[in-house]
């Protein structure tokens, strides 16, 4: 037997019990001080001396394994099942206009007023039509822009006519949206309901005149108050996601706006139950169109550490949050069936390429080639890097984002984005032990 590399010890309190946490297998355990100190001593090979039973709790949890258990291997095995995955899972992210009601002064893309045609709502469908002929059973979809809910129209014909080709083949449909919130009225929402779209992604980026200052409509009137109002009427509808873009310029005030937005009694009780939910967005310059500045941006372990503060102010208020880590299962981008959609069918491996004609992959109505692009998203990852592949947490992390390690190979992007666990991973556990404390039930 020998000791895994993945393992983490935490302290929780004064009677020498520690969370023992398990990146590889995602498990986490209480351990007495004495089982751990017996653990971190213990030598490849040996005889490790405890009770049968914890023996087996031990191995079943990932903390001991066999000699010749191959740890790092399983996460090689794990990346390319998720990459190579077959025909079983078609994931598309379909771009119906790159038009937006808004001018958002750090936006990456450049906005187009190209609208999706029949033509091209015809070529979606058909090419979903091939692959669940090959054996497709699960197809997810993301509707991106731009701003999508302005192609309302589109996103409810071809929604419809994809879930009813997903209905008569046995196929399972998903569906999510990313919008800016402006249009997301409750009568938008019922209806992106009945689509099958089961979670929305909207951007607040902090008080009000923070907001519109960041996020105004083209005639520079600010969106804030047509998005709030649109987040309280919509609210229980469809869970939805609101999301703070953060750098520099917005640091200090977006912990603030969000605790005034958690106290107001319309929204109270959806954030309890977690209708409405919390998330940072990390602010980067992915290209040449973003407008924002690199000084601008904050560092990786900045922007990290912020977040935190947001997460500890979830779990003193007990609003519902995600704070356990999950095993990464790649983007788009990294896998071989995973496309983003432009509304002309062109074809790009990452949401960062849309707009960018150089980044295009193919189109949809054409066998796709795996020219040197597609090639170089496919093959970039841990295995590449020797930090990556000796860090305990990269089996939460799997080397981060492949956009930003591709573009910081070619010097266009300053560093490699390290995974939140990296930095309060301690504190996330943590958080979750102690809550799971007051559940009902808990011991």
């Amino acid at each position: 037997m020998k000791l895994s590399k993945y393992n983490f010890f935490f302290p929780i309190d004064e009677k020498d019990n520690y969370l023992a946490f398990n990146s590889l297998k995602n498990g986490l355990a209480v351990f007495p001080g004495k089982l751990v100190k017996l653990l971190q001593s213990f030598q490849p090979g040996s005889n490790l001396e405890v009770p049968e039973n914890t023996l087996t709790e031990l191995k079943k949890g990932g903390f001991i394994c066999d000699d010749d258990y191959d740890e790092y291997g399983m996460l090689l095995v794990r990346r390319h099942l998720q990459q190579y995955s077959g025909d079983i899972t078609l994931g598309l992210t379909i771009a119906p206009t790159l038009s937006c009601n808004l001018s958002c002064n750090y936006c990456f893309e450049s906005p187009q007023n190209i609208k999706m045609d029949q033509t091209i709502i015809s070529q979606v469908l058909e090419f979903t039509k091939k692959r669940i002929d090959a054996g497709l059973k699960n197809l997810y979809v993301t509707w991106y822009g731009g701003e999508p809910i302005l192609c309302l129209d589109i996103i409810e014909e071809l929604s419809r006519l994809l879930i009813g080709l997903c209905d008569q083949n046995k196929v399972k449909f998903n569906a999510h949206i990313i919008t800016n919130g402006t249009l997301f009225t409750r009568a938008t929402a019922e209806k992106l309901k009945s689509l099958k779209v089961n979670s929305v992604q909207i951007t607040i980026d902090g008080d009000r005149e923070m907001h519109d200052t960041r996020r105004p409509y083209h005639s520079g009137k600010g969106s804030y108050d047509d998005i709030y109002s649109n987040v309280i009427e919509s609210a229980g509808i469809i869970p939805i996601s609101l999301r703070v873009n953060v750098d520099r310029e917005n640091l200090d005030a977006v912990l603030d706006s969000f605790k005034k937005m958690h106290s107001d009694l319309r929204l109270k009780d959806h954030f309890k139950k977690g209708d409405i939910k919390v998330n940072y967005g990390f602010v980067r310059k992915f290209s040449s169109s973003c407008r924002c500045s690199e000084e601008e941006c904050l560092k990786p372990g900045e922007f990290w550490q912020e977040e935190l503060k947001l997460h500890q102010h979830l779990y003193e208020k007990d609003i519902t949050y995600s704070h356990y880590p999950s095993i990464s299962s790649g983007c788009v981008a990294t896998t071989i069936n995973g496309y983003v959609v432009g509304p002309q069918g062109e074809l790009y491996k990452c949401w960062n390429h849309i707009g960018e004609n150089e980044l295009i992959v193919g189109y949809i109505d054409k066998e796709i080639r795996l020219d040197s692009l597609y090639i170089s998203y496919l093959n970039e990852s841990f295995e590449n890097d020797v930090n990556c592949r000796e860090c305990k947490v990269l089996p939460i992390c799997m080397g981060g984002c492949v956009d930003i390690r591709i573009n910081y190979k070619k010097g266009t992007f300053s560093a490699i984005d390290c995974s939140r666990w990296k930095y309060y991973l301690e504190e996330s556990l943590k958080a979750y032990y102690f809550a799971s404390l007051k559940k009902p039930g808990a011991a």
